[in-house]
């Protein structure tokens, strides 16, 4: 630090000793220390030089070694591993880039056999997509077509004003002409006016899988459910005897007047437990409640557990959970029979209400 220049006076020279000044000492962790005597002056340490052959061991006796272990046992990024490479004092081994070119060279080789062993792909995948594509179109336009078949039917059907004109579109034409005529003997054949097609859809029945649902609507706002087959010769035919819900008589009247003979009848069917009269054999006799669509009576019918038909049934309502089942049975009232409300079940016609196949056949 610079100081003030004294100012030129004349004074008597002091030769005693002069006395030592106060001297302040800063430390880090003691404060401020007043010393009344100098710091003797050392001198300066004599530094060792360490032998020429000791390299390594130098580094043992240097001090911040643990610092320098730290810093070189430090995991290094990927990229600073190959920059420490490149610095490397050690001789470059020749021989790896060597193998690494030949390494490269075979597999562009490689690549270039694959292409060429692989060059027609593309067109050959070009070709599977028309191929593909063609094929759709083929399909869309063969379902164009079956559903445009499928209107005109309908539209033929519901617009029919004669019997002749209804069977000629229906299934099983030569069968249901007379089942027709006795059925509008009754009620008269009221033709009605397509208007849009509502449902369509594929339905298998029995493995067979070439029936139609179809729902319309016509002009008067009503609706129509039709079930549609589709012929050897690929023109649709309804099945007239399912959409009415053909009944060879009136089942309130049969409930009544309990006529012989055997007939079929679209009934609901449920498992019951009436065993009365003849049926009071519960070991031998199955009974089954049986009620229509549209009839208010109730019967019973009755088979033998062990028959076939009793086997069918029984098992087909266990499929059903023994809920109510929509099923064609052929029943019969044995002359003499008392059971008021019994009737023998004969034979299951169809576990639905449609003969897939025409009943005898």
């Amino acid at each position: 630090m610079a100081r003030d220049p004294e100012k030129a006076v004349l004074r008597v020279v002091d030769e005693s000793p002069p006395k030592p000044q106060e001297i302040v000492r800063l430390t880090s962790k003691e404060g401020i220390v007043i010393r009344s005597e100098p710091v003797p002056l050392q001198a300066p340490p004599e530094r060792l030089e360490p032998e020429e052959h000791a390299t390594e061991e130098k580094r043992t006796h240097e001090p911040d070694q643990e610092a320098l272990v730290d810093v070189e046992l430090a995991p290094l990024a990927l990229e600073e591993s190959w920059e420490s490479s490149s610095r490397s004092s050690k001789p470059v081994a020749w021989g790896w880039f060597a193998l690494f070119g030949l390494a490269i060279a075979g597999g562009v080789l490689w690549s270039i056999s694959h292409l060429e062993q692989n060059k027609d792909t593309p067109l050959a995948a070009r070709s599977q997509s028309i191929e593909t594509l063609d094929k759709e179109i083929r399909e869309r336009e063969a379902a164009e077509l079956t559903v445009n078949r499928i209107l005109d039917c309908v539209r033929a059907y519901c617009t029919a004003d004669s019997i002749d004109k209804l069977v000629a579109v229906s299934r099983h034409p030569e069968r249901v002409r007379p089942l027709m005529e006795e059925w509008y003997g009754r009620k008269p054949l009221k033709p009605e006016q397509f208007e849009s097609l509502n449902l369509l859809q594929p339905v298998t029945l029995e493995n067979k899988g070439s029936f139609w649902m179809v729902s319309c609507t016509m002009n008067d706002g009503g609706k129509r459910h039709l079930l549609l087959e589709q012929q050897d010769d690929g023109s649709e035919r309804v099945d007239w005897e399912t959409e009415v819900c053909y009944q060879p008589m009136d089942w309130d009247r049969y409930a009544t007047e309990r006529p012989a003979g055997s007939m079929d009848f679209r009934v609901r069917i449920t498992p019951d437990n009436l065993f009365s009269h003849e049926f009071s054999d519960s070991d031998r006799w199955a009974c089954f409640r049986l009620k229509t669509l549209k009839g208010e009576q109730v019967l019973f019918g009755y088979v033998e557990r062990n028959s076939d038909e009793g086997i069918k049934l029984i098992k087909l309502l266990e499929q059903g959970r023994d809920h109510e089942t929509a099923v064609l049975l052929r029943i019969s009232v044995p002359v003499g029979l008392k059971s008021p409300s019994g009737v023998v079940i004969e034979k299951l016609m169809s576990p639905r209400w449609t003969y897939v196949e025409p009943p005898g056949t």
